[in-house]
């Protein structure tokens, strides 16, 4: 409950501040129509990027005044940011992202009709107009993946299993010592703070269960947060260089080549991320 209160309070101060400094700055702004609150598409994207990234500073506050723990325990078993880890992870991340490009090329000349939604690829801005959003981009969207990491793969997943303790003394406890049940509701929570549907539904449930799965063989956040920064600057990334960036915040259906070609793609990701884990010894339990 305090969390829901804080992440509502947290947001909204965002929220007037920034449209504070928009009146002083840049004058009156038209009537809010729908996720647009400010002209700019890179505004609004701006703001609700630094909108998310503030829940990382409430979980933390709720994990040490409500659950009486070291806040970074959500982070890691080793109570803090494995930093030189979450960049490791990085590197698997790009392959990641090169395996989804090739995959995705070759799916889509084996079927070409998969996709009945017709898209428009754009063209390219121009370096001018792309480096400012670019560095807007590269600056907020790690903070925004970190801020759901924490509060999907990190608190709620071990708030779940708090419920589960070695001293489990009934069934409905002994099912809660094994993380599967915590990895499938807070995925489910996952997708549905989304707006997608049909295929890239399922496709971002397995995405969550499987950076859920990874943070708890690794012991912590920083596998799951290095493939979301790297997965969400790429899909800002290219529509800002194409001039697309109005369409920002849609979500909706894919193909179901998006969900199969997303399967190798996560388990190479995770076979990596396990092997590096293992030859780097990461801690897994505290």
């Amino acid at each position: 409950m305090l969390l829901a209160v804080l992440a509502f309070f947290l947001t909204a101060a965002v929220l007037v501040a920034w449209a504070i400094v928009h009146l002083l700055v840049a004058g009156d702004f038209p009537q809010p129509e729908g996720n647009n609150i400010f002209p700019s598409p890179l505004e609004n994207l701006a703001a609700t990027l630094v909108m998310l990234g503030v829940l990382t500073p409430a979980v933390l506050l709720v994990a040490r005044i409500v659950q009486r723990r070291p806040a970074w325990s959500v982070a890691s078993v080793v109570n803090r940011l494995r930093l030189r880890w979450l960049l490791l992870c990085c590197v698997p991340a790009l392959g990641y992202l090169a395996l989804s490009y090739g995959l995705g090329i070759a799916v889509d000349a084996i079927f070409p009709n998969a996709d009945s939604s017709p898209q428009d690829s754009g063209s390219w801005v121009g370096f001018a107009s792309f480096i400012g959003p670019a560095l807007l981009i590269l600056l907020l969207v790690p903070f925004q993946s970190a801020a759901e990491e924490f509060v999907f793969r990190g608190w709620l997943v071990q708030a779940i299993g708090a419920y589960g303790p070695q001293n489990a003394d009934n069934v409905f406890k002994r099912i809660l010592r094994s993380p599967w049940p915590a990895l499938v509701i807070s995925s489910a929570l996952f997708v549905s703070a989304h707006g997608y549907t049909g295929w890239a539904m399922a496709d971002i449930f397995l995405f969550a269960m499987t950076v859920g799965w990874l943070s708890i063989r690794t012991g912590g956040l920083e596998s799951g947060i290095a493939l979301h920064a790297m997965n969400n600057i790429v899909a800002f990334l290219l529509p800002a260089a194409t001039g697309q960036l109005d369409g920002w915040a849609d979500q909706g259906a894919g193909p179901w080549t998006l969900f199969v070609t997303d399967i190798p793609c996560l388990a190479f990701y995770a076979f990596a991320v396990l092997w590096l884990a293992k030859r780097k010894q990461i801690a897994r339990v505290s």
